[in-house]
């Protein structure tokens, strides 16, 4: 278990879902994935602190598949992390670069939240919301309040570093 799931309460898993997943057996969902799988976001999870002692509210969103976390470093933007698939909590959702594009799901919105692993800034970073379930091409994913930098932005292809 990660320092992040111990110290958080990173993941939220159904009954069933972790009886399966504790067998072995292997789950995959896609954009058009099980009816069980929520479109957007829901409930409510743990308040969080990030690196730069902000705290933030979260709510819990299904990511149907795992990916890298990134951050604005330098120049450009870098995996700094890495979140597996399951149902997870994030902070809020911001326009970025494009995302990393899965089948025909495309994006530039990215959600803020910590993962599993983190290689730098304690895992903080902009995950892609063509890894989250309920959004559509080039729209928000629903039920995710906005990051208060969302205003701020002065172009969609960069945003930044004291963002994220």
């Amino acid at each position: 278990m990660s320092a992040r799931a111990r110290a958080t309460g990173r993941r939220l898993t159904s009954g069933v879902f972790g009886l399966l997943v504790a067998a072995g057996v292997m789950i995959t969902t896609s954009p058009a994935r099980a009816a069980a799988v929520p479109d957007g976001c829901w409930g409510t999870g743990p308040v969080v602190v990030d690196p730069q002692g902000r705290q933030w509210p979260t709510r819990y969103c299904h990511n149907y598949i795992a990916g890298d976390l990134y951050n604005y470093v330098g120049s450009g933007w870098q995996p700094i992390g890495r979140m597996n698939a399951g149902d997870n909590w994030f902070v809020c959702q911001a326009h970025g670069p494009e995302n990393p594009p899965v089948q025909s799901w495309k994006n530039d919105i990215w959600l803020y939240t910590q993962g599993d692993e983190g290689w730098a800034n304690d895992g903080w970073g902009a995950f892609p919301a063509t890894h989250v379930s309920g959004g559509v091409n080039y729209g928000p994913i629903p039920n995710l309040d906005w990051c208060p930098w969302e205003n701020s932005l002065t172009s969609a292809t960069k945003t930044p570093a004291s963002a994220w």
